[in-house]
């Protein structure tokens, strides 16, 4: 049996996608569902055929219909996400990554985004996609396709609702969760002040390290979030300590937890955070752990690693 290449990956399921959109668009004007799919059919049969020059991983005529594809899609509501393009391409282009929470306050609208990242995520890891039966193919972008658009409504529904006076101030309710369990597992931990706070940061899925030097010691935390302690020191970072300390035994902790914004060069940019006083331990790791999360979500993609 022949391994198919990437792009002969991506042309199959544009191909798909194709029949799909065919099948599942609504519009009430039909050419504009006829251009979609000749937009993708023509995307399927240059995808394997034109040259790739460049360094490019999908040929440049493909990557201008796919284009005119998206463009389309985001000017008209087909009841079809545009991220349909983002798995049919993914074999050349990359994966996919993981999808952040839409930062709902209201409980209800919180659960159902997590209702939805659940379902997307098992459609994702049954291998649907990478199937050699175009039936199953058919089945997982159907249903991405699907699940994108309804999370798509779900956000304008979100924005709404987090925009009333009342909700102006609240913590999305996914932050505001995770503060309990951030709060449960740096009680739990058997370690020292930096210990424990390590654990709260990694409750709310951000790497963090201990560092020492000359006698101060910290928590690192890199903005990009890398998982590479050796990145983490070479990028705009977060460096977290009660004072000077990081490291003392958990009943020696006595003053609050404050992050700093340190730049690439390791210059100092600005305050991130004060914990409040008066909280345990466990407590003020975890505030510390979700004020750094909302500020993170807020400004990291404007300190980006150079």
């Amino acid at each position: 049996m022949t391994t198919a290449t990437a792009t002969e990956t991506v042309a199959r399921r544009l191909r798909i996608l194709a029949g799909i959109v065919q099948d599942r668009a609504h519009h009430p004007d039909r050419a504009y569902i006829g251009r979609l799919v000749a937009h993708l059919r023509f995307a399927s049969l240059t995808a394997p055929t034109y040259p790739i020059e460049d360094g490019r991983r999908l040929p440049v005529e493909t990557l201008e219909v796919l284009q005119e594809a998206r463009d389309l899609m985001e000017a008209h509501d087909f009841h079809l996400s545009p991220a349909g393009l983002d798995y049919a391409v993914a074999p050349a282009l990359g994966q996919v990554g993981d999808l952040k929470p839409l930062g709902a306050v209201s409980e209800k609208l919180a659960r159902d985004d997590f209702e939805l990242l659940k379902r997307r995520n098992t459609v994702i890891h049954s291998g649907g996609l990478d199937s050699d039966d175009d039936e199953a193919v058919a089945w997982a972008l159907r249903a991405l396709t699907a699940i994108h658009y309804k999370r798509e409504q779900l956000a304008k529904v979100v924005a709404v609702d987090n925009a009333r006076p009342c909700n102006q101030s609240v913590i999305p309710y996914h932050l505001a969760a995770q503060r309990s369990y951030a709060e449960k597992a740096a009680a739990r931990a058997r370690t020292h002040e930096g210990g424990k706070l390590v654990v709260a940061l990694n409750e709310f899925g951000i790497p963090a390290f201990l560092h020492e030097d000359r006698g101060v010691s910290c928590v690192l935390v890199a903005v990009d979030r890398s998982a590479d302690e050796g990145e983490a020191h070479t990028g705009p970072r977060v460096l977290i300590s009660s004072g000077e300390h990081a490291m003392r035994a958990a009943g020696e902790h006595d003053e609050p937890w404050a992050g700093h914004l340190y730049d690439s060069d390791g210059g100092h940019v600005a305050e991130v955070f004060e914990s409040p006083s008066g909280l345990s331990l466990a407590a003020e790791c975890a505030e510390a752990a979700l004020r750094l999360a909302i500020w993170l979500d807020a400004h990291a993609d404007r300190h980006l690693r150079t």
